[in-house]
C-alpha cells in the first residue's frame, strides 16, 4: 500500500480527489473535515457491516450499504461506492449469493479506505 501523508497521496490509493473536493465546493478544508468524518463513521460502521452480514440481517446490511455507497462518493472513495451500491442492489433483488461472493472484497476495500483516512489524520495532526 501506498503511504498516505497528503490529500494528493490519496489518489493513490484509489480515491478521486479532484471528485471529492469539488463535492465540497471546491474547498480543501471542508474536504478535510468531511475525510475525519468518514473516518469516525468508518469506525463504527465497518464493525456494523459485519455484523449484520454474520448475523444475516440483510435488510440492515442493504440500508447501511446505500448510506456507504452515498459517504463514499462524497470523499471520491469511487470504487468502494460502486462496490456498495452492487451489494446494496444484490439485497433488493434478494440476490445473496451476490452478496455472500464480495462481501469480503467490499469489507477489505472499506477497512482500506479508513486505513488510509487514518494515516492521512495522523499525518495531518
Amino acid at each position: 500500500m501506498e503511504p498516505v501523508h497528503t490529500i494528493e497521496d490519496l489518489a493513490k490509493r484509489g480515491f478521486d480527489v479532484e471528485e471529492g473536493i469539488a463535492l465540497c465546493a471546491g474547498d480543501e478544508e471542508i474536504y478535510v473535515e468531511v475525510l475525519e468524518a468518514a473516518l469516525e463513521e468508518g469506525k463504527e460502521k465497518l464493525p456494523l457491516l459485519k455484523d449484520c452480514y454474520e448475523r444475516k440481517d440483510f435488510e440492515r446490511y442493504g440500508i447501511e450499504m446505500h448510506g456507504l455507497k452515498n459517504a463514499m462518493k462524497s470523499i471520491g472513495a469511487i470504487k468502494l461506492s460502486e462496490a456498495a451500491k452492487e451489494q446494496e442492489f444484490a439485497v433488493k433483488e434478494n440476490n445473496l449469493q451476490l452478496v455472500d461472493e464480495k462481501v469480503e472484497d467490499v469489507l477489505a476495500q472499506y477497512q482500506d479506505v479508513v486505513d488510509a483516512l487514518e494515516e492521512l489524520m495522523a499525518n495531518l495532526a
